[in-house]
């Protein structure tokens, strides 16, 4: 399991930039520290540590789907309310001296060129999310296999657990590769990292929000 590709996947599912910091330093930094001063340099151990981190991270992941998939679930399961249109009051022609005291409308607003380019990175961002779903779904089946195994009694323990052991396995890899793929799209499109085009992302769109706030004014 890959470190880089389990941060790319937490970034696209949300989780805060800082959260991965925390979860690095305590379970990566800290203890890649304990071991050098209990053991000495011994790198072929560095392994195992890199491994717990992945794992606590992709726990946070999980949590954070699950918790958008149950804000989703109570969003579509309340009625809405759609607001009511205000009766329009017939426009009453006014004199000309009136006419000529209104104020004058002000300029629209320029939009820059970190807005301009949002609608683009959009784009990219919901690729980005239809990798992701992919990745869920095959966790899910993984995770529907690794129950199946778990619960198997009797002599199905030694006829069928080593194949739903191959079928986990060859999933997992499927899934180490789907993960690698988020990093291949951003740097398609001329990206570093998953962790720079999220930044520009988030940029351009705070700018485009405060242009279309601007010319709704």
């Amino acid at each position: 399991m890959c470190w880089n590709c389990e941060v790319d996947r937490a970034i696209v599912n949300g989780v805060a930039e800082t959260e991965i910091q925390q979860i690095k330093e305590k379970y990566i930094s800290e203890r890649i520290r304990e071991s050098i001063d209990v053991l000495g340099n011994r790198p072929e151990r560095f392994g195992t540590i890199f491994m717990s981190a992945v794992a606590v991270l992709a726990m946070l992941v999980s949590k954070v789907i699950q918790k958008a998939k149950e804000l989703s679930a109570k969003l579509f399961g309340t009625e809405q309310i759609l607001p009511q249109t205000p009766k329009q009051e017939p426009v009453q022609k006014q004199p000309e001296k009136e006419m000529s005291n209104k104020p004058k409308i002000p300029p629209k607003p320029v939009m820059s060129a970190e807005a301009a380019v949002y609608p683009k990175l959009f784009k990219i961002y919901k690729e980005l999310k239809r990798q992701n779903e992919i990745i869920i779904e095959a966790e899910k089946e993984r995770n529907a296999w690794e129950l199946e195994r778990d619960d198997l009694k009797g002599f199905a323990r030694f006829t069928k657990k080593g194949e739903l052991q191959n079928k986990i396995d060859r999933k997992n890899e499927g899934i180490d590769i789907l993960k690698i793929g988020l990093s291949g799209i951003t740097k398609r499109y001329g990206y570093k990292s998953v962790q720079e085009f999220n930044w520009t992302f988030h940029k351009s769109y705070n700018a485009y929000a405060d242009y279309r706030e601007q010319e709704a004014a």
